[in-house]
């Protein structure tokens, strides 16, 4: 309710500045003193339409904004008060000494200065409210994205993943949920129209950085005489799909968890292919680098109470966590991971419930 609210009284305030401004040069180019009188009273009495609309969508996005630190958040922040200030101090008055002067016939060359006053107030204002109509639809992942035809997912500061022109989205089953060429997807766990975001992260002030206590970035070798194990724990979403599948290479519950040797080698490899974080990669005999085993398809698959695991589409903008796969990965929808933007299990520590998909 609250960013609905933002948004109208933001737009309202542009298109009584745009009024105001259009009907001014067309009186002056086109009408007589009667007509310019006649907008100037208007213009006068539309302020108070236009200063509340500044007021309210100015006390309103501070609020949605919260804490947030990102540049488009600080860029907003900045604009508002402008905008308002020469509502307040530029518009007002030249609009009070404008109408009066036009009312009395006096369209001398102090009208004409006002006026030109006035004109300049009025363009700072449409740039400024413009501006910050721009950054609220980026921020909520309407416009902005679609630079690029190659498909990337975007993860916005404080708000959802903005998926850009992405092949599949969908459910673990396979069955495609609905798809457009930018999205905005909920990753705060609160969007009452998962997986899609319904702006829920303004209301709850979510806060998408990493936490303090987040797993360590760095990577734990296991090696065997066929194959050897690179593990990163950052970039785990516990999915398990590894002791599942070879567990007798791979178990938690002892020490060291990972013991190569313990199963065939294309065992192994399957499991590395299999693993949806690309949190383990592999090297063979005599190689020096590590290889991730690339997806064979591109898209999100929505886990049911779950997080989005994500192949063939990379994360733009990002820190990737050392030894990521640029191209598989899982991230956290549930908002409850420390190890954000990934997915680190907590879903599942929580009893987090997603619901059907809306």
């Amino acid at each position: 309710m609250k960013s609905k609210v933002h948004a109208i009284a933001g737009v309202l305030g542009f298109f009584c500045v745009l009024t105001f401004w259009i009907s001014t040069v067309s009186s002056e180019l086109l009408g007589s003193p009667e007509t310019v009188a006649t907008v100037k009273t208007s213009v006068f009495r539309g302020m108070l339409v236009l200063l509340p609309a500044l007021l309210v969508a100015g006390a309103s996005g501070v609020s949605l904004l919260g804490k947030r630190t990102d540049p488009l958040a600080v860029a907003k922040q900045k604009r508002g008060p402008i905008a308002f200030m020469t509502g307040l101090f530029v518009l007002l008055p030249s609009s009070y000494f404008l109408s009066s002067w036009a009312s009395q016939g006096a369209l001398d060359g102090w009208f004409y200065g006002v006026q030109a006053v006035e004109l300049a107030g009025s363009t700072v204002c449409l740039v400024m409210i413009g501006l910050n109509i721009r950054d609220g639809l980026a921020l909520r992942g309407r416009i902005g994205a679609g630079r690029s035809k190659n498909p990337t997912i975007e993860a916005r500061n404080g708000g959802p993943l903005v998926a850009i022109h992405l092949p599949v989205l969908a459910n673990p089953q396979g069955d495609a949920l609905p798809n457009k060429p930018v999205m905005a997807l909920c990753r705060c766990g609160a969007s009452k129209t998962k997986p899609y975001c319904d702006g829920s992260h303004n209301d709850i002030g979510f806060d998408s950085s990493p936490s303090e206590d987040r797993s360590k970035d760095e990577i734990l070798t296991y090696e065997g005489e066929e194959v050897t194990i690179h593990y990163n724990r950052l970039l785990c979403s516990h999915a398990a799909e590894c002791g599942r599948r070879q567990k007798a290479a791979f178990d938690s519950s002892r020490k060291p968890w990972i013991v190569p040797d313990n199963a065939p080698k294309q065992g192994v490899l399957d499991v590395v292919k299999a693993c949806p974080s690309g949190a383990l990669r592999f090297s063979l005999p005599g190689e020096s680098e590590p290889q991730h085993a690339q997806p064979d398809t591109k898209g999100i698959t929505v886990e049911s109470d779950g997080p989005y695991r994500v192949s063939g589409v990379p994360l733009a903008d990002a820190r990737l966590a050392t030894g990521a796969n640029p191209h598989k990965y899982v991230l956290c929808r549930c908002g409850a991971s420390k190890n954000k933007p990934y997915c680190d299990g907590s879903h599942y520590d929580i009893g987090w419930k997603s619901g059907p998909p809306q």
